[in-house]
């Protein structure tokens, strides 16, 4: 597409609106290539109005290179005044801003003269582009799929292009971008503009295609014409906008102005909406009620509803624990519009069986349930048994029942604080993918939110949270800013555990033994503590409820005499094949054929077609379709860690050193390990530990080892964390440790985020670095040498402390001198290694209530001269942060801060 492609004139027979609006077009056009034919262009508008580049071509056409293309120039801006309508006379301006102001269109415009208007520009413009003036389009011209597009606006970091036909396209490539900030552009009312702009992006998802046309002409309200898309075919409408007394963005109705948010509202059918999305919530609702009632059939149904307490940390107000994941939500949901100018992404973690399924559809469900007229809503989407390949594809999917939303209209929702985006298993939506990189998989739905709304996303393990910080920190999106808060499920109490089983009618009133009241921490095992009640509570309960599963699946699996397909034992053999063949691989799920390579490997034949078959229906393994084939998954990840754990338990001693060198066992699978082997053999479990540690010993580097190092201190955790004598362990890395017995416990090269240290232990730290060190229990002060100088975070009766200063004054340690190297040497490493944004304000203190930049305090004022040298050299970068209040600033350490 060329030039003369872009104002050739419309049809003779298009509607006359059509026409009025490219005659539009060709004025931009014009004053852009006007523009490209100087070195020095005037300034000219974005978006602008027909008269201003009406305005524009006249006074730039000056600089045009020869009298006949000026004139040229002179009467396409000359032809907006065009007598268009006889009676009254009515010229193309003002019949053209007349309509997009709401009026209707006149009948008695003379399409003749009006189509005659639009061929002479087409030739002008034409003959000026041929003559030679303009050297190089770019940037105000740019391809966009294949078709040249002319600049439409220009926010400063991005660049939006308005093709002849479609929509128009943002494009943030750097090189655009660089040289539009080279003009001189003339914004006119930014907020107005940003705000016309918004309105058009938004209605994307809910009008026709190409009848969105909005008008800017201070200080006339902004006008939008378009065509609601409907089942029963296009709905003209009219709606007008203006931004109102502290920026707020209002609609203009018959009753008066409201809200931004209403106008949406109202777009969508609100009340409607709600419902539909409601209806297919409770479907997923049942699909969750089914599995569990698939799993434990003899248990009474109630819908349980206990509250999970949660962990919530975000930028503002640092860690807290007292919160229920409904408290947490609701959080969410009223702070929705408190920070402007960032998403506010929300990680949810917990645990295989904590319960973050139930919790998010619960929220969601209360969301949509709730009264208020314009209060958000949770939208649930979830990647469990979707054949969708791509976040926006998924979005589409799970709304299309409502048959009023896909993709575009939930991130208006989003943008406008009217719906909040809850991604359940978002580590797993591409059949983990982008498990390394959970930042790519997010990018088509971040970048379009603009940094508006907020971002709930459930994920399986603490790991997919940092590499989400990760990425967010090293590859930030095009100019996107982000905050991030996260909620972390906390494993149940026994008050949880009765208050489920008084729903169910259980009695669980009979302390269990440690190692069956160590696994009653999640909603998942309670669940299956309350069926075992039920049905055998004399059995095994670490067995009960894998051994069920197998039980029930026999019954379906008929060979061809009619007896069982399979035996229980081949049942638990393919499935530990699976499980060590998805951890060493680190992934959820597996192919067809791996499932096949590892049921034959348990079984040691050769599979006959119809075992193949029916290996895909099995009741533990999931299937859904990745790409173009299908892929299996446990169904719960509970079930995983169980069968990974009968795996170690049950391969020759060498093969399970190997598996846990390899692959990183959490908690729950080393629990399982430990409770599994039988008495008669508990030594091997010894010898095990014995043997892993003397392979991270002789690894070279940590780095070299990791894997290892994780399965060394979860099970060194189980074998000696309550020993009753003096023991060492060297290289573990392990989230919780509880350390309880007696003895003198030294912990070397060892990375702890949370240590707990009973009474009668004593604890000797060696190049070990511990986040969180809890001494509630503890006798006295059981730190031996200068331990105190690993530890992170200290918490004792006598209160907190989260610097060395602090440390040593709660464990009553002399206070050592410090000179200013170390001074330096300490806040330097603090802030390079600082995990949220450091916001001060303009004397450099943090917020009094951020408990998490304590560590400024720690050295007296010593951290104001710091941060001003650093500054004055460049080091450390100053930026505006956007928020309430007194101003505000962000420390980002540049380059030259890494550099020394």
């Amino acid at each position: 597409m060329t030039i003369a492609d872009l104002v050739a004139a419309p049809d003779p027979e298009q509607e006359s609106f059509r026409v009025l609006v490219h005659v539009e077009y060709q004025l931009r056009v014009l004053g852009l290539l006007c523009a490209a034919a100087d070195e020095r262009p005037g300034k000219f508008s974005t978006p602008g109005s027909l008269e201003k580049w009406a305005e524009y071509c006249r006074r730039q056409s000056q600089k045009l290179g020869c009298a006949e293309c000026r004139t040229d120039a002179a009467e396409v801006a000359d032809s907006i005044k065009t007598v268009v309508v006889g009676e009254p006379e009515t010229s193309i301006r003002q019949v053209r801003n007349q309509v997009c102001h709401g009026g209707p269109i006149s009948e008695n415009i003379d399409r003749v003269v009006l189509h005659k208007v639009v061929a002479g520009n087409a030739e002008r413009i034409v003959r000026i582009h041929q003559h030679g003036h303009v050297a190089e389009l770019r940037p105000y011209f740019r391809r966009v799929d294949g078709e040249l597009a002319a600049l439409h606006s220009f926010s400063g970091t991005a660049a939006r292009y308005w093709p002849r036909r479609g929509e128009a396209v943002d494009v943030a490539d750097p090189e655009v971008v660089d040289a539009l900030k080279k003009l001189d552009f003339h914004r006119g009312d930014r907020l107005l503009d940003d705000f016309a702009q918004d309105i058009e992006r938004d209605l994307k998802g809910f009008a026709e295609r190409d009848s969105i046309y909005v008008l800017v002409s201070p200080p006339e309200p902004i006008a939008v014409r378009w065509d609601r898309r409907s089942s029963d075919g296009p709905v003209p409408r009219v709606d007008r906008f203006i931004v109102g007394a502290d920026h707020a963005r209002m609609w203009l109705t018959e009753s008066g102005p409201k809200p931004y948010k209403a106008f949406l509202a109202d777009v969508c059918n609100w009340q409607l909406l709600k419902r539909r999305l409601l209806e297919e919530l409770e479907e997923q609702v049942t699909a969750e009620k089914k599995i569990n009632r698939q799993l434990f059939p003899n248990l009474q149904q109630r819908d349980p509803h206990v509250p999970t307490l949660v962990q919530f940390d975000d930028d503002y107000q640092g860690p807290r624990t007292d919160l229920t994941i409904t408290a947490a939500c609701k959080e969410v949901t009223e702070g929705i519009h408190a920070y402007r100018g960032s998403t506010n992404l929300i990680t949810l973690t917990g645990e295989a069986g904590a319960g973050k399924t139930h919790s998010l559809l619960q929220f969601a469900r209360e969301s949509l349930a709730a009264g208020g007229d314009l209060d958000p809503v949770a939208i649930y989407i979830s990647s469990s048994q979707s054949s969708a390949t791509t976040l926006d594809k998924l979005i589409t999917e799970r709304v299309a029942g409502t048959r009023i939303l896909d993709r575009e209209p939930v991130l208006a929702l989003c943008r406008a604080g009217l719906a909040i985006l809850v991604i359940d298993g978002f580590d797993e939506m591409l059949g983990f993918r982008s498990y390394d990189d959970p930042l790519s998989g997010l990018q088509p739905i971040l970048d379009q939110l603009r940094n508006r709304g907020a971002v709930i996303l459930s994920a399986r393990a603490s790991y997919s949270e940092a590499r989400l910080w990760k990425s967010l920190t090293e590859h930030p999106a095009k100019e996107s800013h982000h905050r991030l808060t996260t909620m972390k499920l906390q494993p149940w109490r026994r008050a949880q555990l009765l208050e489920l089983a008084d729903y169910l009618s259980i009695d669980a009133t009979t302390e269990e033994a440690p190692e069956v009241r160590q696994l009653l921490t999640t909603p998942f095992f309670c669940l299956a503590y309350a069926a075992w009640k039920q049905t055998d509570p004399s059995g095994d309960f670490l067995r009960f409820v894998i051994d069920t599963y197998l039980q029930r699946e026999l019954d379906k699996l008929v060979g061809h005499q009619g007896g069982p397909l399979f035996t229980q034992d081949d049942l638990s053999d393919i499935f530990c094949e699976v499980a060590e063949m998805t951890a060493r691989n680190v992934t959820a799920e597996v192919s067809e054929s791996d499932l096949v390579d590892a049921a034959e490997f348990a079984l040691g034949k050769e599979l006959d077609e119809k075992e193949q078959r029916r290996l895909g229906s099995l009741c533990a393994m999931s299937a859904e379709w990745s790409e173009h084939e299908l892929s299996f998954s446990f169904t719960h990840l509970a079930i995983a860690e169980h069968f990974l754990a009968r795996q170690v338990v049950r391969v020759p001693f060498r093969q399970a050193l190997a598996l846990l060198s390899d692959v990183a066992v959490s908690a729950l699978c080393a629990q399982l390990i430990a409770s599994m082997w039988p008495e008669a053999e508990n030594g091997k479990l010894t010898a095990l530990v014995a043997a892993l540690q003397a392979r991270v010993s002789a690894a070279p580097s940590p780095e070299e080892c990791r894997p290892a190092m994780a399965s060394l201190g979860e099970l060194w955790a189980r074998v000696h964390g309550t020993a009753e004598n003096s023991r060492t362990v060297s290289r573990i890395m392990v989230d919780r440790l509880e350390l309880n017995g007696s003895g003198v416990v030294t912990l070397d090269q060892a990375q702890v985020k949370y240590l707990v240290v009973g009474p009668g232990v004593d604890v000797r730290l060696t190049d070990s670095r511990i986040d969180q060190l809890d001494l509630f229990r503890a006798s006295g002060n059981p730190l031996l040498d200068d331990s105190y100088k690993q530890v992170g975070e200290l918490f004792t009766p006598g209160g907190l402390a989260n610097t060395p200063r602090h440390i040593r004054e709660l464990l009553g340690l002399p206070e050592e001198p410090v000179d200013e190297s170390t001074i330096e040497a300490f806040f330097r490493d603090k802030i390079a290694n600082a995990r949220a944004a450091i916001v001060v304000d303009r004397h450099y203190n943090p917020p009094d209530e951020d408990v998490r930049m304590k560590w400024t305090r720690e050295h007296g004022d010593k951290w104001q001269a710091f941060v001003k040298r650093m500054v004055a050299e460049g080091k450390l970068m100053e930026e505006r942060v956007n928020a309430a209040g007194p101003p505000k600033s962000r420390l980002r350490p540049t380059e030259a801060f890494y550099e020394e």
